[in-house]
């Protein structure tokens, strides 16, 4: 069985250069071919090309999947991620704050962050580049409620049987709100997310900033962070906290 279908961290920490995507590089170019692309959809048709081991163990831990995020994980059979090429699939993964003694603050302001990244691979090289793996979503939120015994202010998992494709999502409460988000990125390096149905082009900034209002409506900002692996977002978050166009985004008098 391939790894698991998607990953749930309600209270774990996973303490896992410049402003331009990576352009497409010919070992990209010459691994996603439209003819794969076209070979793919048609063995995700095809129920003899299905993983038949890894479609039962998701059909087990189905019970796993059933949490507040916002689309409910379904439980598909899928074609064996080594069809499009042996190895292809290299990893996925999150490392974000949870409030248990990692979030941030500005002031008296609480701030919690997650993010998404793809390791290595064949499959993803054309955007990962030369480093172990790569973010390709980060949202950082501020709230005013942390639930330190039971950690429902938050929820978070990644999905990667859409391979080479790859999806995640997750939410924030705060005392008044909720902050759902859902991201992506494809094989041929499309990335969108969509935070609370409002809609953003992640290949014009992988960072997306939330501020909820008092009043109940949200305030968002867009920031066309660096290329970073796991192992640098939480240095970057730590500095990009303490700019001062950040820290009056997040101090503003109608915020929470």
């Amino acid at each position: 069985m391939k790894g698991p279908i998607f990953l749930i961290i309600p209270f774990l920490s996973l303490i896992g250069c410049h402003h331009n995507e990576i352009p497409d590089s010919e070992v990209e170019k010459e691994f996603w071919t439209l003819e794969k692309e076209t070979q793919f959809l048609k063995d995700r048709n095809d129920s003899a090309k299905w993983d038949w081991d890894m479609f039962k163990g998701d059909l087990e831990a189905r019970s796993l999947f059933q949490t507040d995020v916002p689309v409910e994980v379904g439980v598909f059979p899928c074609s064996n991620y080594d069809l499009i090429g042996k190895g292809s699939f290299g990893g996925i993964g999150m490392f974000g704050s949870n409030g248990d003694g990692d979030e941030h603050k500005i002031g008296e302001k609480t701030i919690l962050y997650n993010s998404f990244y793809v390791k290595v691979s064949d499959a993803a090289r054309g955007f990962v580049g030369i480093k172990e793996d790569r973010v390709f979503f980060q949202i950082i939120v501020l709230t005013d409620f942390v639930d330190t015994l039971n950690y429902s202010h938050l929820q978070k998992q990644l999905v990667s049987r859409n391979h080479p494709d790859y999806i995640g999502e997750g939410f924030f409460k705060t005392q008044n709100n909720k902050i759902d988000y859902v991201a992506f990125i494809t094989a041929n390096q499309n990335s969108y997310a969509i935070v609370n149905m409002r809609m953003f082009d992640l290949t014009k900034g992988r960072t997306i900033l939330i501020a909820p209002q008092k009043d109940g409506s949200l305030r968002s900002m867009q920031i066309d962070s660096p290329v970073l692996s796991s192992q640098e977002i939480q240095g970057y978050t730590d500095k990009l906290l303490k700019k001062e166009e950040i820290e009056n985004f997040f101090s503003q008098r109608g915020n929470i």
